[in-house]
């Protein structure tokens, strides 16, 4: 028995001497990368509807263009920013406009899609002019954030860029985004 006691009280000591693992900081003072192209893919789950598919989304300073795509490749819609506004344009009908795209999606879906959010969410980054509460992960990333009413998830981060996130889940009263990252490319 004493020994056995021994051998647990080395193994606690020794166990207390491993290396924690490296902490991953991202630096929310320093500006993100001002252009950059996501390609992943996306789910939408509002209540009865949903609809998965492909997304591809550049970011611009002044500019966005997001097209989303069908499991089989078909234009589903394609969001525009630019400095009029929002376009949302879906195949056979008219384009819609409106000032943000809040309003625009809410408007053509349904409900309010949190674009300007998410253009800081899936950098791993809150919105630096709102209010936030976030959790952070072992290695110091982020595991959640909560801004304007919605949850992020950060379900995990890519191998290669550990400050990166590649899924995620963004959830807010009946409606839940999920977005795999496959490819982020800084422009």
């Amino acid at each position: 028995m004493r020994h056995f006691t021994v051998t647990a009280l080395l193994a606690l000591i020794l166990g207390g001497c491993a290396s924690a693992p490296p902490v991953v900081r991202i630096d929310v003072e320093s500006p993100p990368p001002s252009s950059w192209l996501l390609q992943g893919r996306i789910g939408v789950q509002s209540g009865e509807q949903s609809l998965s598919g492909a997304i591809r989304w550049r970011h611009g300073a002044e500019t966005d263009e997001m097209l989303l795509t069908s499991p089989l490749g078909q234009g589903v819609a394609r969001i525009v920013r630019d400095a009029e506004g929002m376009v949302l344009e879906m195949p056979n009908q008219p384009s819609r406009r409106a000032p943000d795209a809040e309003s625009l999606t809410r408007e053509a879906l349904g409900y309010s899609l949190p674009v300007s959010g998410l253009t800081w969410w899936v950098q791993a980054r809150p919105d630096p002019g709102r209010t936030f509460e976030a959790t952070r992960d072992a290695a110091g990333r982020l595991a959640q954030l909560k801004q304007d009413g919605w949850v992020i998830d950060y379900l995990d981060y890519a191998a290669d860029a550990p400050a990166r996130p590649r899924k995620m889940v963004v959830a807010r009263e009946g409606l839940e985004i999920r977005l795999v990252a496959d490819d982020w490319q800084a422009e």
